[in-house]
């Protein structure tokens, strides 16, 4: 590279076009690629309407003739003091690369690493790029509709949102519920396809009609209307050799499924409320002040259907592995007064759909008494009134019954009043045993066929003399002053049957003389043992949860008693004025806590307070209506009520005491509470010692 001098007034330095020719006789193909688009890039012109518009260098090129001013470059790089000379310019101001305009630059050594093709020995070349920020491009903007209240024009849009809520149909609304715990009843077009409608014309003759009216066949049926004694009368017609839908539908199972599911889903909206407080989602604060104990019974809903009012309630039982389910039998209850000899009923209900049952099985004959399995949940023992005993599995859709009692082998004609489920057989069999009116205890035991193999274990007989316990007249009276009674039968009536919670094939039958006999599984025929407990007869016997030797009888001698084994005499006796109790149950919560039914009304004690009375009496449904049963739920959060009209009411104890930390505990020490007026009774009970699990 050469260099030239100007006029003393200005210097310029000349880039000439040797350092052209001198790349493009390089070797390297990079390098003449690069030469000959900057020549070709010198080459053009951009003319617009005449003129040369095209762009200059932004810097003086390294190729090329071009004149580089040094005045222009003094005014963009001036000095910082005024007194300097024009050729005197601190090398700090500079920029790089022009440090020195009279010498050629040195490429010798520069390499490129980001070209691999080019090579250690060969020449190349920098070029500055200088970045500097664009402005800011806008995506997508959501400008505010909101005015805060402090603004200027904050009553200008308060008035025109007045002015638009008063403009008539302004504002399309619809009330409806958004992000709620659980969804409301839909309307029928949102649930089903909107209905498009045609008019269609056809032609029919006179002898198209004439034929089509005489293959119709007329039906008229019958129902009863809900909580009515009117019938209402409905005809419907059927082509000859077309299939009915009913019957269609009723022989389809996924029909009757879906039904059940839509029925429960149902009867969630209006009962939601009632089956949280059964579940015991909401349980009372022992925290709150205002805790008082009232011992109250708040019905949640009602079991009854059309075809059952009037068929008193006879017995129920719990599902022991399903909580929420319960058999109800309606047929006749043995201590009520009842004229339907006729059918009965046995319903299995459900809380998730408290208004129909799940399952209906109807009988020829009264039913009086059911009984869940424990062993094997889903089946089903019931007992009727002409002296048969049915087995049921609820799994099945069918009324088929899973086995009926065998009357060729051993013939029962009269009422079972009670049947319970044994579980003393090792051998895994499903039996059952049952009692009658006619004094015959019977052990069914479920085969393969389809009949249950009867077998008699003992028919009881008239208690002869004076038995252990208390007097069967319930006088002080000596026994040779009192009137001799003629019994008009030589076996008394089996009223109920309990099995030992402990010793499995011990069980234990009250009769209508008010003794107790007790057997076992064992020794058939025999008698263990009896004792006159009552002064009527027994219609409840059950032992405490919380201890083995402690029970209760319940008798038409308006009582209730409290025994201990291999005492002959009751430890605590309740009774509740003029009127026989039906059945009584301990509480599977509390201890202390016991619950019986009189025709009346429903009775919560406590022996931890007096015995003289109840600690609260409820009367349900009607005062004319007798009541029949009383259950505790399996968990003894709720109570289950039956009466003579065939309704069975599903109450929620509130207002209860709190259950005790140690059960057995606080049970012994309320019965100890209770022979304070009998020390003797109190240290031979004392004696016996711990009575518990």
């Amino acid at each position: 590279m050469s260099s030239s001098h100007a006029a003393p007034s200005s210097k310029s330095v000349k880039f000439y076009s040797a350092s052209l020719s001198a790349g493009a006789a390089s070797d390297s193909k990079f390098v003449v690629d690069i030469v000959n688009r900057l020549e070709e890039r010198n080459r053009l012109q951009v003319p617009i309407d005449g003129v040369d518009r095209t762009p200059a260098n932004l810097a003086p090129p390294f190729f090329g003739e071009e004149a580089f001013v040094w005045s222009r470059f003094r005014e963009q790089f001036h000095p910082l003091a005024n007194d300097m000379e024009d050729a005197t310019v601190p090398t700090a101001d500079k920029p790089d690369g022009f440090d020195n305009f009279e010498t050629q630059p040195n490429y010798e050594g520069v390499i490129d690493r980001r070209s691999p093709s080019l090579e250690a020995g060969q020449k190349t070349y920098h070029v500055k790029i200088r970045l500097t920020e664009t402005d800011d491009i806008v995506l997508f903007e959501s400008p505010s509709h909101v005015v805060s209240l402090d603004a200027e024009e904050a009553a200008r849009v308060q008035e025109q949102n007045r002015r638009f809520e008063t403009r008539p149909k302004a504002r399309r609304t619809a009330d409806a519920e958004a992000q709620t715990r659980d969804l409301p009843c839909k309307s029928r077009s949102v649930n089903t396809e909107c209905i498009h409608r045609q008019d269609v014309a056809s032609f029919v003759s006179n002898y198209d009609m004439y034929d089509t009216y005489n293959d119709l066949e007329r039906h008229t049926k019958e129902i009863n209307v809900a909580d009515s004694a009117s019938k209402l009368e409905i005809t419907t017609y059927s082509r000859e050799g077309m299939e009915d839908i009913d019957e269609r539908l009723n022989r389809n199972a996924n029909f009757h499924l879906s039904s059940m599911i839509l029925q429960r889903l149902l009867a969630g909206n209006v009962y939601r409320e009632q089956q949280i407080r059964f579940r015991n989602m909401y349980p009372p604060d022992p925290c709150r002040e205002d805790i008082r104990y009232l011992y109250r019974l708040d019905v949640l809903w009602t079991y009854r259907t059309v075809e059952t009012l009037g068929k008193p309630v006879a017995s129920a039982s719990w599902c022991p592995a399903n909580g929420d389910i319960v058999a109800l039998a309606y047929g006749i209850y043995g201590h009520t007064g009842s004229d339907d000899r006729g059918c009965g009923f046995v319903y299995v209900w459900n809380i998730k759909n408290p208004v129909n049952p799940e399952r209906r099985y109807r009988f020829d004959c009264p039913v009086t008494c059911v009984a869940f399995s424990r062993r094997t949940p889903q089946l089903l023992a019931v007992g009727l009134y002409d002296g048969r005993v049915q087995v049921r599995d609820i799994t099945d859709t069918t009324q088929t019954p899973l086995a009926v009692s065998n009357r060729d082998r051993f013939p029962v004609y009269q009422p079972i009043w009670d049947l319970k489920w044994v579980e003393f057989d090792n051998e895994g069999k499903d039996e059952v045993i049952a009692v009658s009116q006619n004094g015959w205890v019977m052990k069914y035991t479920l085969t393969i066929g389809q009949y249950l193999l009867p077998y008699p274990l003992l028919r009881l007989d008239r208690v002869e003399g004076t038995p252990e316990g208390q007097t069967s007249t319930g006088t002080s009276e000596p026994a040779d002053q009192q009137p001799v009674r003629v019994q008009s039968d030589l076996h008394p009536q089996a009223l109920c049957v309990t099995i030992h919670p402990v010793q499995k094939d011990k069980y234990y039958i009250g009769t209508d003389e008010g003794a107790v006999h007790w057997c076992s599984i064992n020794d058939p025929f025999q008698h263990l043992g009896v004792l006159q407990m009552h002064s009527r007869g027994i219609f409840c016997l059950e032992y405490s949860p919380w201890s083995p030797r402690i029970f209760l009888t319940c008798s038409g001698d308006w009582s209730i008693r409290i025994w201990i084994e291999e005492l002959p005499e009751p430890i605590v006796t309740l009774c509740t004025g003029f009127a026989p109790i039906q059945a009584a149950y301990w509480s599977p919560t509390n201890s202390t806590v016991i619950a019986s039914v009189t025709r009346s009304g429903v009775q919560l004690w406590d022996l931890k307070r007096r015995s003289s009375k109840p600690a609260s009496e409820t009367t349900l449904g009607s005062l004319t209506t007798a009541l029949t049963v009383v259950r505790f739920t399996n968990c003894g959060r709720c109570l289950l009520v039956g009466d003579a009209e065939g309704k069975a009411h599903v109450c929620a104890l509130e207002d209860m005491p709190f259950p005790p930390h140690f059960q057995y505990r606080e049970l012994q020490s309320a019965l100890y509470g209770k022979l304070v007026t009998t020390p003797e009774l109190l240290t031979r009970v004392k004696r016996m010692g711990y009575l518990g699990y």
